[in-house]
C-alpha cells in the first residue's frame, strides 16, 4: 500500500492517484490498489472507478466488498450487515475477497483477522 490502511482519511481518489502513473513509473515491480468499498457499486459507479483509473493512469486496481454470511440459513448478501437480511440472525460472519476467491474473516490467521480489523472500507457514496 502507498497510503496507511487504518487511516479513514485518504479517500478513495487519492487511493487512485497514489497508484496513478505519476508515483507508478518509477516502480519496477508495479502496483495494485485494493480498494475497499462496504458495499458493491451499481454498473454507473464501476464505470465511474474505471474513468478515474484511466485519468489517474491506475492500471490496476480491485475492489474489495467486505460481504455478509448468515451461518443460519446460509444466505449470502453482498453488503456488511450485522444481521442476516433473509432470517434475521445475528450468528453471521464477513467474507471479503482473497487473492480472487472470497474467504470467511473468520477463517483468516489471528494476525490477519486484528490487521483487517484495522481496514478501512469506503462508504459508496464516498467512492
Amino acid at each position: 500500500y502507498f497510503y496507511i490502511v487504518e487511516d479513514e482519511s485518504t479517500n478513495a481518489l487519492d487511493k487512485f492517484l497514489l497508484h496513478g502513473r505519476e508515483l507508478t513509473e518509477w516502480l519496477d515491480g508495479g502496483s495494485a490498489l485494493h480498494l475497499n468499498l462496504d458495499e458493491a457499486l451499481p454498473q454507473a459507479g464501476y464505470r465511474s472507478l474505471l474513468d478515474i483509473a484511466a485519468q489517474t493512469g491506475c492500471n490496476y486496481f480491485c475492489v474489495n466488498v467486505r460481504i455478509t454470511i448468515c451461518n443460519d440459513c446460509g444466505h449470502i448478501d453482498k453488503r456488511t450487515l450485522h444481521q442476516c437480511s433473509a432470517c434475521g440472525s445475528h450468528h453471521i460472519d464477513h467474507g471479503t475477497r482473497v487473492i480472487g476467491y472470497l474467504k470467511r474473516v473468520s477463517a483468516f490467521s489471528s494476525g490477519r483477522r486484528k490487521e483487517h480489523a484495522l481496514r478501512h472500507y469506503h462508504r459508496c457514496a464516498a467512492a
